[in-house]
């Protein structure tokens, strides 16, 4: 099950942690690694033994400049910077990681959210989850 976005002390825009959040479920659906992903509250979760939930807390939060970005390839980066755990129902946190979304170069502000959540997916998908959280993992 995916929880929702905690922004931590950062001055993330609620609108930042909705796309993350979003992004997150489409990206981890894309990696056919979890038989289900369930978004935070769904009902179906409470029978799934070996539920796991994501959690995502922003670290580090950068506002960029789409117009700084083209006028110059050196300034106006946005730049996101979380960690993810995997959380087994028990409260065990069974897997961390940092990952890193920006947009450097050319694109909307909103694009980091998206290179967050393909990078978080790809860092879960790339990690060993113990094999004490079950075959079944599900976010």
């Amino acid at each position: 099950m995916v929880d929702s976005v905690d922004p931590g002390a950062s001055p993330l825009e609620p609108a930042f942690a909705a796309a993350i959040y979003e992004n997150l479920l489409e990206e981890l659906g894309k990696t056919k690694q979890f038989k289900t992903v369930f978004r935070s509250g769904d009902r179906n979760a409470n029978d799934v033994a070996d539920l796991l939930l994501l959690k995502i807390k922003v670290q580090k939060y950068t506002p960029g400049s789409e117009t700084r970005r083209a006028v110059t390839t050196v300034a106006g980066a946005t730049k996101l910077n979380v960690t993810v755990q995997l959380v087994a129902r028990d409260g065990k946190v069974v897997l961390e990681k940092v990952v890193d979304g920006n947009v450097r170069l050319f694109g909307n502000n909103m694009r980091a959210t998206h290179n967050l959540a393909r990078n978080a997916a790809k860092s879960l998908k790339e990690s060993t989850i113990p094999s004490a959280a079950g075959a079944t993992k599900t976010e």
